[in-house]
């Protein structure tokens, strides 16, 4: 776990504490390290989470059903994010979406009852973590209403755009490379794959964007200069 511990004590989870701080919570909190391979289901929509993980390597994709039946990603988290954090409910819940690798990937589970349960041998420390893990609900509370403005554009065109221009404001540059493949993409962006894709080669051919596999960079002024204002 040592390896880890600059991903460790650098999460949301143990934010202000000291190394040693993070050493003595790791230590009472007694968590266990799963390796998943890409693809591999973490947990299911119907699981009930009993633990928190931190995610050490590697990329996991939350997502959902529509009324349809159609998969959509509503999130991306890569090394150093929670997942599961929805373990904190009071009332035992089925997660209500799915948890999937999206690449090779390493995660520190802790279990709930070992942060929340007020017995005296429970790690002192516990009132921070849970201080921090409310603030982790209120972050993803924001991204979900991030991810609905997504959403919200009726034309497909608009919705990626849109999606590529957070990107490039997320790396501070108008070439990056963005966390999906073109069949995730969509699901993120919940549109059809080959219209998508169809889409996205008249945008280059409109001389708005060039791209190659996950590669992307604006072309279009409007968005560049949106860009350069932060």
């Amino acid at each position: 776990m040592q390896k880890y511990f600059n991903i460790i004590s650098s999460t949301i989870l143990f934010k202000g504490f000291t190394d040693q701080e993070v050493h003595q919570a790791l230590s009472c909190l007694e968590g266990s390290i799963r390796d998943f391979n890409k693809k591999e289901i973490i947990f299911r929509k119907e699981d009930v989470l009993d633990a928190v993980g931190i995610i050490l390597h590697g990329q996991v994709l939350l997502c959902k059903e529509n009324v349809s039946g159609m998969r959509f990603i509503f999130s991306e988290l890569v090394d150093g994010d929670i997942v599961g954090e929805t373990a904190m409910r009071l009332t035992r819940e089925h997660s209500g979406y799915e948890a999937i690798a999206g690449s090779e990937c390493k995660i520190l589970f802790i279990k709930m009852n070992k942060i929340v349960r007020p017995y005296e041998q429970t790690c002192h420390l516990r009132g921070r973590i849970i201080e921090n893990l409310l603030t982790l609900l209120l972050e993803n509370n924001r991204l979900i209403y991030q991810k609905l403005d997504l959403v919200s554009h009726k034309s497909l065109r608009d919705r990626i755009m849109h999606y590529l221009t957070l990107e490039a404001k997320k790396n501070n540059a108008t070439s990056f490379t963005i966390p999906f493949s073109r069949s995730d993409l969509a699901d993120y962006l919940t549109v059809d794959r080959s219209a998508l894709s169809r889409e996205l080669q008249r945008m280059a051919q409109e001389g708005l964007i060039r791209f190659s596999k996950n590669q992307f960079e604006l072309l279009d002024a409007e968005h560049q200069l949106s860009i350069s204002e932060l």
